[in-house]
């Protein structure tokens, strides 16, 4: 029989081993609230979308689509290639309120820093637009990525974008917006419109309304020849005209932009220079064929012959190319992706199947956020799964 004293010893050495259990107790329940609460704050509502993936767009009769394997296959390729540019690319903010597109990492001191563009948050936009439905999770992934954009205001106005920073910098630095980045913002906040209506947390029209006052008086500050900045962009120039009050404007800059880009575009091949005139020539390429494929007007589709030798040139040149590390400028990839839709209207289905089938079999080695994203755009648009605001 133990003595006397070891008993009350015995109990204190206990109740002290069950309180630590307890305080320990505690301590789980409450780190679980607060992880449930941050991941309730991070879960994605969903709404109905009124043009769900893979709706089918109205095209004009002259315009091929792809016709590899059967319509579910290709759509289930397009849906492989945007799981893996969602796991790849897209990345929740440290407070998981917003969303961005990782575009490339730089090292800061001692530290890597990952950086994000507003022409790569543009193009998750679109693609968010156009996935929904299909991925329900889209519309609020949607919502994240614009919050991002307006909590990083340029040095310029606050109505518009800082077109570079990083997401994980306390005070990162406003810079100059970029105007073309702006333009696929302004007509993918269009689209959500079409799409959902209203968001959870912005109204798209009052959004609009003050990008769009801000991006036409941007635009109308840049000469039609500076290649860096003035993209010609009809489809999305004609939706800002019939939208804002400055449809003057917006048909003036048009006019302007693709008597420049006429001028030029004879003979114009990719020289893979990694210059602004090369990436200019590329998006140009690719407003161009997107208006010939959507615009009810047919003068993009009459003029889609002068873009031919590109096209041709691109598809044959190119592909040998695309394990090219992203560099300056755009890929070789991004670029092959934006001659997809002139090849389209090209009457020539071969030249159609070689398109898809390079740009739906290539697989990325080194991360190419701004190719790869053209790319799925590519694919959806050459499966007939792209649709405009008309």
């Amino acid at each position: 029989m133990g003595s006397p004293v070891e008993i009350p010893y015995f109990i204190k050495i206990a109740g002290s081993v069950f309180l630590a259990f307890i305080l320990f107790g505690i301590a789980l329940v409450l780190i679980k609230k607060s992880k449930d609460k941050r991941q309730s704050a991070s879960l994605e509502r969903r709404r109905e979308s009124h043009l769900a993936f893979p709706q089918k767009a109205t095209l004009p009769q002259e315009a091929l689509t792809a016709t590899e394997g059967s319509a579910a296959e290709r759509e289930q390729t397009i849906r492989g290639h945007y799981r893996h540019w969602l796991e790849r690319y897209i990345l929740p903010t440290y407070d998981a309120r917003g969303a961005f597109m990782r575009v490339g990492v730089e090292r800061k001191g001692l530290r890597y820093q990952v950086g994000t563009s507003s022409m790569g948050q543009a193009l998750a936009l679109f693609l968010s637009v156009l996935i929904s439905g299909d991925d329900l999770s889209a519309p609020d992934r949607f919502e994240r990525l614009l919050t991002f954009l307006v909590a990083h205001p340029s040095s310029q106005t606050e109505d518009l974008s800082t077109w570079y920073t990083f997401p994980d910098m306390s005070a990162p630095p406003k810079l100059e917006a970029d105007p073309h980045a702006e333009a696929w913002i302004a007509y993918s906040l269009l689209m959500a419109e079409k799409q959902w209506q209203q968001g959870d947390l912005f109204n798209y029209n009052n959004v609009l309304h003050y990008r769009l006052s801000a991006l036409s008086q941007l635009q109308s500050d840049i000469e039609a020849s500076d290649h860096k900045r003035a993209i010609y962009a009809p489809l999305f120039f004609k939706a800002f005209a019939q939208y804002s009050d400055d449809a003057e404007v917006w048909n003036r800059i048009a006019d302007e932009l693709r008597q420049e880009l006429l001028k030029h575009i004879k003979e114009a091949k990719f020289t893979l220079n990694g210059s602004a005139e090369e990436a200019w020539l590329a998006f140009s390429a690719w407003h161009f064929g997107m208006a010939g494929l959507h615009e009810k007007e047919d003068k993009h589709r009459k003029m889609a012959n002068q873009f031919q030798s590109l096209v041709y040139e691109a598809v044959k040149t190119l592909p040998a190319s695309l394990s090219r590390e992203e560099n300056d400028g755009l890929s070789p990839l991004a670029m092959l992706a934006c001659c997809a839709p002139l090849a389209m209207l090209q009457n020539d289905q071969e030249l159609v199947s070689r398109y898809w089938q390079v740009l739906s079999q290539h697989t990325a080695e080194t991360r190419d956020a701004i190719g790869e994203s053209l790319r799925l755009l590519a694919l959806m648009t050459l499966n007939g799964n792209f649709w405009s605001l008309q």
